[in-house]
């Protein structure tokens, strides 16, 4: 029986070493996960999504008989979501599979709010770090994948970001601001932006709803 796929992406400023842990714990679980490590900070949403179809293409990650999944972090999520709906009409629809999304900025984030202006801030980042913003994340595409978010609740690491925050929070991400209308389910963790891949009980959580669709831990 052919395995399905999983793309892994990581979050902004980081490499495919980020996600890890999720790329282990999943190819232990029965699938062929594929990660990626991409010029986060070189480009806009909108050419990571471009570059992200590419590199799908040479890796021919759409060929064979399974199913396709993806699993990202921070905003990876974003550059997934907008290759998804860019590309859509090009997706088999019935190889598509589940998405599962950790601490996913789709409503942008205070922190970018606060920064995003700096020079430090905006070299580091770049591009893409200005579409992080609660204002440039405005209106996000719903999406006709199944989605499932999983969101961060202790902001311990980041203590001085505590204060841009109005309620749960990571440290970077609002809860509130993780949830998109459309998503098939949503739920925290006690565990900071920067760890939640690395959380067993994430893990776990991953690998639930991307065989059954439900954040119901597996026996």
């Amino acid at each position: 029986m052919a395995k399905d796929r999983v793309v892994i992406l990581h979050g902004i400023a980081q490499m495919a070493w980020n996600m890890a842990a999720v790329t282990f714990f999943l190819r232990r679980q029965g699938f062929d996960p594929v990660p990626l490590t991409y010029p986060s900070t070189a480009h806009g949403l909108d050419a990571l999504a471009d570059r992200l179809k590419a590199e799908l293409a040479a890796k021919g990650v759409w060929d064979g008989p399974g199913r396709v999944h993806f699993v990202t972090h921070s905003m990876g999520g974003l550059v997934a979501a907008r290759y998804l709906e860019k590309y859509r009409a090009e997706i088999p629809e019935s190889r598509l599979g589940r998405v599962v999304m950790l601490a996913p900025p789709h409503g942008g984030s205070e922190v970018a709010d606060l920064l995003h202006r700096q020079g430090l801030y905006r070299w580091f980042y770049g591009p893409a770090g200005q579409e992080l913003t609660t204002e440039a994340r405005t209106e996000p595409d719903p999406p006709y994948y199944d989605l499932g978010i999983i969101a961060g609740t202790s902001g311990w690491i980041f203590p001085a970001a505590g204060a841009l925050f109005g309620g749960p929070h990571d440290g970077r991400v609002a809860v509130a601001r993780t949830k998109l209308p459309g998503m098939r389910a949503h739920t925290t963790v006690p565990a900071s932006h920067t760890f939640i891949p690395w959380r067993p009980a994430v893990l776990r959580l991953i690998a639930s709803f991307l065989k059954t669709g439900s954040f119901e831990e597996l026996s």
